[in-house]
């Protein structure tokens, strides 16, 4: 979960939520291998390159598994948010398109384009493509959530959302600069953050290095996070999932 305050499912049924497109939807997400697993009904076929660019934005998820997804023009809620000609917030139209029907929401060929050419701008910058990061898309807006390792890395990952042609404004408020970030970004088959324990290590000493405290507070999230009853029975091989917050380790933990 670190640094994000919710694991990779969570935060991709969050990011659906938060697309107009797809908030009234239903899906359900899994992930399992680094593979998120989206089932539910969708109004057309274009609605799949939508949720393969929101799911494919989620640091810790490498493929989207859309077996599931069924296109109807009848999906509940799909035409509730728009009407005959509006334009959305998102960059969509709601007018009618061949295989569309009136008044329901038709995503754009490519509605995360943003967000996407965002990301692998990113992905090409070698100081930045290790960072635990989200990219995703607000309407012309790209959103970066996640880590780098200090202020330099940050000013880049934004300079480079933003000189994304169409990109008016880049989110950077859920973007923390926590030292080592990087080096950090290991997930497991869930997408979760985690360290698997050294020779030498302690919790104090593991909270340290992802939360920059080795306080009673730290350490004991991580305990608590993997079930360890005594903080200092630990072994070498452990692998323990590292807990989030919402706020940012800093400002929560001691």
């Amino acid at each position: 979960m670190w640094p994000f305050g919710k694991n990779a499912q969570g935060r991709l049924e969050d990011a659906l939520k938060d697309q107009e497109l797809t908030a009234k939807l239903g899906l359900k997400v899994s992930v399992k291998d680094k593979v998120a697993s989206i089932s539910g009904q969708v109004p057309n076929e274009r609605y799949k390159n939508l949720l393969k660019a929101l799911a494919t934005g989620i640091n810790g998820i490498e493929d989207v598994d859309l077996s599931g997804i069924t296109v109807t023009e009848e999906a509940q809620g799909a035409g509730d948010q728009a009407q005959s000609g509006a334009v959305a917030s998102t960059g969509t139209m709601a007018s009618p398109v061949p295989g569309g029907s009136a008044g329901v929401a038709q995503p754009a060929a490519d509605p995360s384009a943003l967000a996407k050419a965002a990301l692998a701008g990113i992905k090409q910058e070698p100081g930045l493509q290790n960072n635990p990061l989200d990219v995703l898309q607000k309407g012309s807006t790209v959103v970066l959530r996640g880590a780098v390792d200090d202020q330099g890395e940050f000013d880049k990952a934004r300079a480079i959302a933003l000189a994304v042609p169409g990109v008016t404004g880049v989110d950077v408020s859920g973007l923390q600069v926590i030292a080592n970030a990087s080096a950090l970004n290991v997930t497991d088959k869930d997408g979760d953050i985690v360290y698997t324990v050294k020779s030498g290590d302690t919790l104090s000493h593991i909270a340290l290095k992802y939360y920059g405290s080795a306080g009673r507070t730290s350490y004991m999230k991580i305990a608590e996070a993997n079930g360890i009853a005594d903080p200092n029975k630990i072994r070498v091989g452990q692998v323990l999932k590292i807990p989030g917050t919402t706020q940012g380790p800093d400002q929560v933990l001691a």
